[in-house]
């Protein structure tokens, strides 16, 4: 209806604006992303089939889109499938979100988009994406964004959750995962405590190209980066969405 994607394009315009605000104009998030997330790992590793960035010296524009979403997949956070996606549901007008509930109910594609995003909502963890910033990131400022960063996925998940009148993510999608995230989180859960430990102990080694790198020095960082790539992978196949 008329009303229906007027309500979707005011959803969508300040989904839009609040992923902009934190990604483009918020000072504090480029040095925070490459801190708290393997981003620049996974460029030195050369995982994958391209380059992780058209330029290699470019920001977070220049990142390819299955790189973007790879970084925060490896950290439990999801950021880039929700960010947005709570400030667009939250109506401040009760009518608003009647018609948000109305949409779920009754439109299977705004239902289909919802329980999408559910499903991703339903594979983050506060928990661990907190254990990599208090291993990996070291200015308060830069702390302060990623508690932040995870209040918003927490509204996120309520507004959610109020549009779909549940009080646990249900949709089909989720009710598909949880049997298999039931039975993988555990392996998962501790491959990311892992991977968060061999960045912090990467990222404290001399450059590859020190030369004051002894050969023992070079044979530990060898097999750190090998253990690296092993725990990339194990978490791109638990989370079943890399990018």
């Amino acid at each position: 209806t008329p009303s229906w994607r007027d309500q979707m394009a005011r959803v969508s315009d300040v989904s839009c604006a609040a992923y902009r605000q934190l990604v483009r104009e918020e000072p504090r998030f480029v040095p925070y992303f490459r801190q708290a997330t393997p981003e620049l790992e996974l460029g030195q590793l050369n995982i994958g089939s391209r380059p992780a960035k058209r330029n290699p010296k470019g920001g977070i524009e220049s990142l390819r889109a299955i790189p973007w979403t790879f970084a925060w997949t490896q950290t439990r956070l999801h950021l880039s499938a929700w960010l947005g996606v709570g400030e667009g549901l939250n109506a401040e007008d009760e009518k608003d979100r009647a018609e948000l509930r109305e949409m779920y109910e009754s439109w299977p594609w705004f239902r289909e988009t919802i329980d999408l995003i559910a499903m991703i909502l339903s594979k983050t963890d506060f928990s661990i994406s907190e254990n990599y910033d208090d291993l990996l990131v070291g200015g308060r400022e830069e702390k302060n964004l990623g508690n932040e960063v995870r209040s918003k996925m927490v509204m996120t998940r309520q507004a959610v959750l109020d549009v779909t009148g549940s009080e646990d993510f249900a949709g089909p999608h989720v009710a598909l995962l949880r049997a298999s995230t039931k039975i993988r989180n555990p392996y998962v859960d501790s491959i990311n405590c892992v991977q968060a430990e061999l960045l912090k102990e990467l990222r404290a080694m001399p450059d590859d190209d020190d030369p004051a790198m002894t050969a023992k020095q070079r044979e530990v960082k060898a097999r750190r980066k090998d253990a690296l790539i092993v725990s990339i992978t194990g978490i791109a196949q638990g989370m079943r969405n890399s990018g």
